[in-house]
């Protein structure tokens, strides 16, 4: 049998290797005295160890690690990490889900991946359904390290934790006091930022506190201010050729026969070009509006936050350990004016008449009753404000008696977000003074009073109460010739309350530019669980997990796990896991009342019926009414991992490590693209879900509105390889190196087209980038420490065919540089200058100069400078 101390040497190099497939990694060190090796709880497991690296692969990401990114929220740290593959949500404008920030680890979504805190479950935000945590709450001065679990870990934790685990875990023990600024200075307009953070603690003999309070300030990013993101060639004949320009302008469209044209109130200095003509294709022409001239794409951002860990020893077997956690954070963000449509009866507008160069040949007014395209410019632009307040409160007990522990905790969270909105319009009262003749489309606009009646401010208010009762209990029993079985039993009461409220007109549809609508919904789970690490040999060790939850509101789910850990030779580590987990429907899911949403679709039929080829079909927006539904079950998953970790030398360290996810009965909204590719293939009115309804009830005619269900999909599987390389300790005259490389590479992610559709690999499409990198050089010298970061997104495909399915067209890959220097001062400080994306890489666009935002930020290059002073 070897030693504790030669195990702890190799676990511990195979830990440098195992910290693969984040954008940066470190092992955590553990106490050692001569052979005796401090016990500890990692991430996927709630039994104690001595091995830092187990039979499941840990990535570890250390508060040092995030300072050399020069990123300011541990939203940014985690976007850039590998395992995010195809990228996650960040921050918007304008929206309600503006001050919003999750990962999506393996590609399979965020309400797939569970986010802990100090090893306990974070609740959805609200604002999201309850279906993915909020990452803009959690302060980033309070955060020790991040462990990143990166296969199924719902036979530990639950629900969601299908695709990985990210446990942040905070300070602990802290003894002193730390005062920390950081500024940047972007090269491009909008987006700076500041921050400040306060780090204090105290020991005793029986106890210990932690206190942390920051403060984080980003600027507003507008449409106008990046060169790709601000209208182009806006006086082109043809709409299609432009970018940044909305057909919600001044225009009409005649609801018998489908015809658009534009209205005499289309002259108007505030229109694009005081009334520029475009061919909208097909017959149609319009007048358009520039919204990239007020539209913002990153929200104006201030986040405050506080934290508080204590613990005391009650008695020398009991310990009391507490933390709270609350924070502010407040966001704000701007559309252009108001945009939507509104009826009205034949005779009421003057449209122009159109000749066959483009050209007005005058006005008449409408012949029949349509619909009025228009951009409410009197009302001035949408300003969306969203303050989010989150108190997190952890308490427990924490018991040992010689080999038996137990522990019980009670966490409570509340998370109240709220959204107000200005210079949104009231859809009836617009038309009543319509048809009254008081509103005036013309260029002089409407008087104070008429735009004082149609103004509407929206408010959406999204509330998530969570508690939580943990309890269990951990000892070792049944001895082996390699050593003594370890159990753990546990049981869990959770509830949750959630609410979203949104004003009356919203919720009926009656405001333009505005969408969603309320939800609600209780739910209780109970849970029991075991565990069991069984060591078979002196280098095999089993993992067996088990758990079984009852939701109170759609039933059961019972997933199991097996994992292995085998050294092979004091260098050479192998492990397996395989597990089943779950993710249950979401209170919104079950739940939700109808919402509106103008979602994004390519309607190649209507093209093909004009004559426009699948390349040159472009998507546009459509009114989609989206629809809940309680009858939803559970997804269901199994994931399995193989892995080996070989340490070529006491330096130089390799992991490779092989994933597979599958996914069934997925939880998903059967989109318009792919009620478009069923219609297709079944014909129109024959969709067995959702509905399309079509100008004139025509076939051929050009799409109306849509409606897209909630719906348990069939699902998807893929599967990859993460690589790691590491490389420590190159001593030379000018200074010690050190080398991190880590690579994701997708094989396959095999999804439906469309629901029910035809499955394909659709790794390489727009989005789906088939592997990405980073490398990390790290030198210190002294009091000097410098660090380059190289990252590398693959190149992708920019459309697909809708019949072949081959992929057309290439957009290019990225490859952006970090480097960050640090100086220690003689008076405990620390200075640290940086640079964010060296080259000044603009995001990867497409022919429409759009760009994948979760993938690819539009910061620019960024210099940061940060100075700490230790107490």
């Amino acid at each position: 049998m070897q030693s504790n101390s030669v195990v702890a040497k190799a676990i511990r190099f195979a830990l440098i290797g195992g910290a693969a497939t984040a954008a940066l990694s470190s092992p955590v060190v553990i106490a050692a005295e001569g052979d005796n090796v401090e016990r500890i709880e990692v991430t996927g497991s709630r039994i104690k160890r001595t091995d830092l690296e187990g039979s499941s692969p840990i990535t570890t990401i250390s508060a040092a690690d995030m300072e050399k990114t020069g990123e300011m929220s541990v939203a940014d740290v985690l976007r850039r990490s590998n395992i995010n593959t195809f990228g996650s949500f960040a921050e918007s404008s304008g929206s309600t889900w503006q001050s919003q920030a999750n990962i999506s680890l393996r590609g399979a979504g965020a309400d797939r991946t569970l986010v802990l805190l100090n090893g306990k479950r974070m609740p959805g935000s609200p604002t999201l359904g309850g279906t993915a945590v909020n990452l803009n709450t959690i302060p980033t001065a309070a955060i020790e390290r991040i462990e990143v679990l990166t296969d199924g870990a719902s036979a530990v934790y639950g629900s969601d934790a299908v695709a990985g685990v990210v446990n942040i875990i905070t300070k602990k023990n802290f003894d002193g006091l730390e005062v920390s600024a950081t500024g940047s200075n972007p090269q491009q307009a909008g987006g700076e930022e500041w921050k400040t953070h306060v780090i204090g603690g105290t020991e005793g003999e029986k106890g210990s506190m932690t206190f942390s309070f920051e403060h984080q300030n980003r600027e507003i990013i507008y449409q106008r201010d990046r060169w790709f993101s601000s209208s182009t060639n806006v006086l082109a004949d043809k709409y299609a050729d432009t970018t940044g320009v909305s057909a919600y302008a001044r225009n009409f469209l005649n609801m018998t026969t489908g015809q658009f044209n534009p209205m005499a109130a289309c002259d108007n200095e505030k229109m694009v070009g005081g009334g520029h003509i475009y061919d909208y294709g097909d017959g149609d022409y319009i007048c358009g509006y520039d919204y990239t001239s007020e539209a913002a794409d990153h929200a104006a951002r201030q986040y405050t936050a506080g934290y508080v860990n204590a613990d005391y020893e009650i008695t020398d077997e009991i310990r009391f350990e507490g933390q709270g956690l609350f924070s502010r954070n407040e966001t704000f963000g701007r559309y252009a004016p108001a945009a939507g449509w509104f009826n009205v009866d034949a005779g009421q507008v003057d449209i122009q008449n159109i000749d066959e160069n483009g050209n007005s040949t005058g006005s008449v007014k409408n012949p029949d009753a349509g619909r009025v395209y228009y951009r409410f410019t009197d009302v001035g632009t949408r300003d969306s404000t969203t303050i989010d307040y989150s108190t997190d409160i952890q308490v427990g007990l924490v018991g040992e008696h010689d080999e038996f522990g137990w522990d019980v905790t009670y966490h409570y969270n509340l998370a109240e977000n709220s959204n107000y909105g200005e210079g949104y319009v009231h859809r009836p009262t617009v038309e009543n003074l319509v048809k009254s003749g008081e509103f005036n489309f013309g260029p002089e606009g409407n008087s104070e009073d008429v735009v004082a009646a149609i103004t509407h401010d929206t408010l959406k208010q999204d509330t998530m109460e969570f508690q939580s009762l943990n309890a269990g209990v951990n000892f070792e029993a049944i001895d082996l010739p390699a050593g003594v079985v370890g159990w753990y039993f546990g049981t869990e009461y959770m509830e949750y309350k959630y609410q979203a409220k949104v004003d009356a007109e919203s919720a009926a549809g009656e405001v333009i530019g505005s969408s969603g609508n309320g939800s609600g919904g209780d739910r209780e789970v109970f849970a029991v669980f075991a565990e069991s690490i069984i060591p078979v040999t002196d280098d095999l060790e089993l993992n067996f997990a088990f758990r079984y939850d009852n939701y109170s509101d759609f039933g059961s789910a019972t997933t199991p796990k097996v994992a292995l850990r085998y050294q092979v030779i004091d260098d050479v580590v192998l492990r397996a896991s395989w597990g089943q987990g779950f993710r249950a429907p979401s209170l919104s899911d079950l739940y939700a009342a109808d919402s509106f949403s103008a979602d994004t679709a390519t309607d190649y039929h209507y093209c093909e019926t004009q004559g426009t080829s699948a390349s040159d079909c472009k998507a546009k927006q459509y009114d989609v009414t989206r629809t809940a539904n309680s009858e939803l079950e559970p997804e269901t998953s199994d994931f399995y991992n193989v892995g080996v970790i070989w340490n070529l030398t006491d330096n130089l360290s390799s992991k490779v490590e092989y994933y597979n996810l599958n996914i069934k009965d997925v939880i998903t909204f059967v989109s318009l693209d792919s009620l478009l590719k069923e219609e297709k293939k079944v014909g129109y009115g024959n969709l067995a879900l959702g509905d399309i309804k079509r100008v004139g009830d025509d076939p051929n005619g050009k799409i109306l509105s849509a409606t897209t269900p909630q719906v348990n999909g069939n699902g998807f599987d893929t599967s990859g390889i993460d690589f790691n390389l590491t490389y420590s300790g190159l001593e030379t005259t000018v200074g010690d190196f050190g080398s991190t490389f880590d690579l994701t590479y997708v094989i396959d992610y095999n999804d439906e087209e469309y629901f029910d559709g035809p499955v394909n690999n659709k790794i390489g499409r727009n989005g789906m980038p088939e592997f990405r990198f980073t490398w990390v050089i790290d030198w210190n010298y002294g009091d000097h420490g410098a660090s380059l970061l190289t990252q590398y997104i693959d190149g992708q495909a920019e459309k697909t065919d809708p019949n072949t399915y081959e992929q057309l067209g290439s957009l290019p890959s990225q490859t952006t540089f970090d480097a960050t220097y640090s100086y220690n001062t003689s008076w405990n400080g620390k200075l640290t200058l940086g640079v964010r994306n060296i080259t000044n890489e603009d995001p990867v666009l497409d022919s429409d100069l759009e760009y994948d935002s979760s993938l690819y930020n539009l910061y620019g290059r960024t210099y940061t400078a940060t100075y700490t002073q230790k107490f």
